[in-house]
């Protein structure tokens, strides 16, 4: 199950009840997510059949995906999901998640909690990396969609994504400017 706040914040409930479980109550976990960070609170999800309330029955705890660092990317990419496989540009990425552009028509097949495969080369070394949709939101003006993949992936790849991302980050920052595409320009 998922939908949106009044602020647009997306929220999504495991395990997902089917359409004929709305009446009753059950346990769930609530994500959601913010521009702090992601959250998640253990939930007893009631309904009456047409309408769902969930209330909160723990301790909200705090993931937060931030403290990795995070790659601005440009690179052509594959994302394989259960409805097929789709061509998208890799935006950024860390060992703990991946933000891909997609066409909005591309993006319409994917949802939160949908398993998926992302794989791209960076520094003659290929990644195939398992994760979950943890949102879409819109992209720049181009129409395109980001779509943000929290990935589920063994501590020896994580690792060797690390490297590689730091790799770029020193080939970037050894420009003989000193300065990566990030940084703004001198003054």
């Amino acid at each position: 199950m998922r939908g949106y706040d009044g602020d647009q914040v997306l929220l999504t409930f495991r395990p997902e009840p089917d359409a004929g479980s709305l009446a009753g109550s059950s346990d769930a976990t609530l994500t959601w997510t913010t521009e702090r960070g992601v959250f998640r609170a253990p939930a007893v999800v009631t309904g009456d059949g047409r309408h769902v309330r969930v209330s909160l029955r723990g301790a909200v705890a705090r993931v937060q995906r931030r403290e990795y660092i995070r790659l601005p990317m440009q690179g052509p990419m594959t994302l394989s999901h259960g409805a097929g496989v789709e061509r998208a540009t890799l935006a950024d990425l860390s060992e703990a998640a991946l933000r891909v552009r997609l066409s909005e028509s591309g993006a319409q097949a994917l949802h939160p909690g949908d398993e998926v495969q992302a794989a791209f080369t960076l520094h003659q070394t290929g990644f195939m990396l398992r994760g979950t949709v943890l949102r879409a939101q819109p992209g720049d003006d181009d129409g395109a969609v980001d779509v943000i993949v929290v990935l589920d992936i063994p501590a020896r790849t994580a690792n060797e994504l690390r490297r590689n991302v730091v790799f770029e980050q020193v080939q970037r920052r050894s420009k003989p400017d000193g300065r990566d595409e990030s940084d703004p320009a001198p003054r």
